[in-house]
Order: C-alpha cells, then sequence, then structure tokens
C-alpha cells in the first residue's frame, strides 16, 4: 500500500469583522488536509469553530497522531478513521480530501460519492449574510445585497431584544421583497424567546436558526418550536446522524441547518440529507466560514440536495482578507457553480502551500 496524509495548519486573516451571537472574530484557524492515493490528489479542511481560541499547529500534532498508520489506499479508511475517534471538525477534512482523491482517480465529482443515486445540480442557490450591529448599517448591507440578485438574506441576531427589533425592521424597509431568515445562534433566552418571534412575525420570516440553546432538553425545543409562529431551523442541535435522528424522531425542527464540518466530512453530511429528505424535512446547507477549499466541499454537498434546493448559506468569501485557494465566485442570479472536475475540481493556491510549508 502507498499514499501520503499532509496536515497543514493555517491562520487567515479577515477582510472585516465577523459578528455574531458568539463575539466579534478577526482571524479564520484551521488545517488543510493533503491526501495523495491512486496518483490523485484529495483537498479537505478542518475547521474549528471560529469563536475558539484555536491553536492550529497543536491541532494538526493532535491530528497527524490520529491517523497516522492508517493507509490512505485501504477501501475502509474511513471505517478506520472512525476506529480512531477523530472528533469531527477534524475528521471533516480528512474525509473530504480522502473521498476527493478517490472521486478524481474514479473522474466523477466529489458529489457523485455523496450521493451515489442523485443527480447533483450543477450551481447551488445562495443567500446573502447581514452581521451589520447598527439598523442603518444592516440596512445599507441588505440593500446592497438586493442588488447584486440575492433573494434570500440570513441576518445575524443576539440577546439584545431592541436591536433584533430596529435591525429586523429597517433589513425589511430596505429589501421588502427579500426572503428574510435569523440566526439567533442559540443567544435567546426561553423565557422571552416566543415573545421575541411573536414581535418579529410582522416582518415575514421565512424561518429562526437555534433561537434557544442547543443544551435545552429536545421535548422542551419540540415544544417551542410547536409554539413558534415562526419556522424553526435546528443548527447547532443537528451534531451528528445520531442527533438528527432523535430531532426528526421528536419533530422537534421545520428545517435542518447542515454544517459539513460539524457532521464531520461529507459522507455524514449526505447521510444525513437522505435522513432528512425521507422525514419530509427541509436542509439548508452552510458553511463554517471556511477557506475555498472547505467552500468548495460544502457546493458538492449541497448540489446534493433535492430539487428545488434552497438558498444557502454559503458565499463567506468577502469576509477573507487572505485564502488558501480561488473561492468559487457568486454569479449573477446568486448562484454558486459547483466544481464539475474530478474529485473536489479545485486546489490550493501554490503561494498558498508554499507559506503553509514554511
Amino acid at each position: 500500500m502507498s499514499g501520503a496524509i499532509e496536515i497543514l495548519p493555517y491562520a487567515l486573516r479577515l477582510a472585516q469583522e465577523y459578528r455574531w451571537a458568539k463575539g466579534v472574530q478577526r482571524e479564520r484557524r484551521g488545517l488543510l488536509v493533503r491526501i495523495a492515493t491512486w496518483g490523485q490528489e484529495g483537498w479537505g479542511e478542518s475547521a474549528p469553530p471560529i469563536h475558539l481560541d484555536t491553536d492550529p499547529v497543536a491541532l494538526a500534532a493532535e491530528l497527524r497522531a490520529q491517523v497516522t498508520g492508517i493507509e490512505p489506499e485501504r477501501e475502509d479508511f474511513l471505517a478506520a478513521l472512525d476506529e480512531r475517534g477523530v472528533p469531527a471538525r477534524l475528521r471533516c477534512g480528512v474525509a473530504a480530501a480522502w473521498m476527493s482523491a478517490r472521486a478524481a482517480a474514479q473522474r466523477v465529482p466529489l458529489s457523485a460519492l455523496i450521493a451515489p443515486d442523485a443527480h447533483a445540480a450543477r450551481e447551488v442557490p445562495v443567500n446573502g449574510l447581514v452581521t451589520e450591529k447598527t439598523p442603518e448599517e444592516a440596512a445599507a448591507r441588505a440593500a446592497v445585497l438586493v442588488s447584486q440578485g440575492y433573494r434570500t438574506l440570513k441576518v445575524k441576531c443576539w440577546e439584545d431584544r431592541a436591536a433584533d427589533l430596529s435591525r429586523v425592521a429597517a433589513i425589511r424597509a430596505a429589501a421588502p421583497d427579500a426572503k428574510l431568515r435569523l440566526d439567533a445562534n442559540e443567544s435567546w433566552d426561553p423565557a422571552w424567546a416566543l415573545e421575541h418571534l411573536r414581535a418579529l412575525w410582522r416582518h415575514d420570516i421565512d424561518y429562526v436558526e437555534q433561537p434557544i440553546p442547543s443544551s435545552r432538553p429536545l421535548p422542551e425545543i419540540a415544544a417551542f418550536r410547536r409554539a413558534s409562529p415562526i419556522r424553526v431551523a435546528l443548527d447547532e442541535s443537528a451534531t451528528d446522524p445520531a442527533s438528527l435522528e432523535r430531532i426528526l424522531a421528536l419533530q422537534a425542527a421545520d428545517v435542518i441547518i447542515l454544517k459539513t464540518q460539524r457532521a464531520g466530512g461529507p459522507d455524514r453530511a449526505g447521510a444525513m440529507i437522505r435522513a432528512a429528505v425521507e422525514a419530509g424535512v427541509q436542509v439548508t446547507v452552510t458553511v463554517s466560514l471556511e477557506s475555498a477549499i472547505g467552500t468548495a466541499v460544502a457546493l458538492h454537498v449541497a448540489s446534493t440536495l433535492p430539487q428545488p434546493l434552497p438558498d444557502c448559506g454559503i458565499p463567506m468569501g468577502r469576509f477573507l482578507a487572505e485564502d488558501l485557494g480561488p473561492m468559487p465566485p457568486v454569479e449573477p442570479g446568486a448562484v454558486m457553480r459547483v466544481p464539475r472536475a474530478g474529485g473536489l475540481g479545485l486546489e490550493p493556491d501554490r503561494d498558498a502551500l508554499a507559506r503553509l510549508r514554511g
């Protein structure tokens, strides 16, 4: 057997502040993963939660130790990976790299391995993101996004009720025809969250993501969803296939927000999509502010959603001042084209690789 696994830590400067319920971030840290096997190279990315004080060098050492001795040419590579108990976000980079190398060897796009029986879409419709703090800034961002062709806007919210109400009202005034989605990132107090949603309902909200903490008992979240005047999407609660199974059994969500990083890789993400679709629950794919590599993986995952695809939360490139490769652009009509070459269909820049390798 032969093959190689290369793990490279990175720290990317942000072009602008990323403001959300868990703080304000100015840098994106993570790992780039390369697997060479079957005469091909595959690429993946491991992106820890952006608000954590991650040491990417230490994280790279941890992952190298966990994958040492697993030969990439093994047919049961992913099963061998799981026997090591690799944490989901670290597993994501390795699984994506291995699957993209395997897809390249088979001369098919990564999406063909994620959902072999599905007819993957060639492009994914996407939403715009509003994170600005003041109503005036948020409204201005919304107006710009609509002028660029975005039909759906996702609005980051936090625990300040007055700020939420004024920002959402200003955004709706600036974008009267746009579909609005709210993302609270677990920040709302369950004691007033329903009252808050009743006040926001008049702004014609599509759904709200994780309005109350995922640490609350799932039956409580299910009861909240039944009482809510706005559809409830679960994000942080949907961590893996097992948690999704419990959510579906209790009918705790109208929508599942699926992140490939949190799921543990494109293979697990594909399985979660199939389970949710079988239960009649919508899935929206979003990213964790990854580089171009992780974004391309997310595009492949999103392309396997059933038609018509929902607007997905993938275009985050504007937040990056530097990147690891060519970020797939948002094209006219607010769509992102899925790379069609064999494997991932996208490689890191040589200069970026040289910097990471030192």
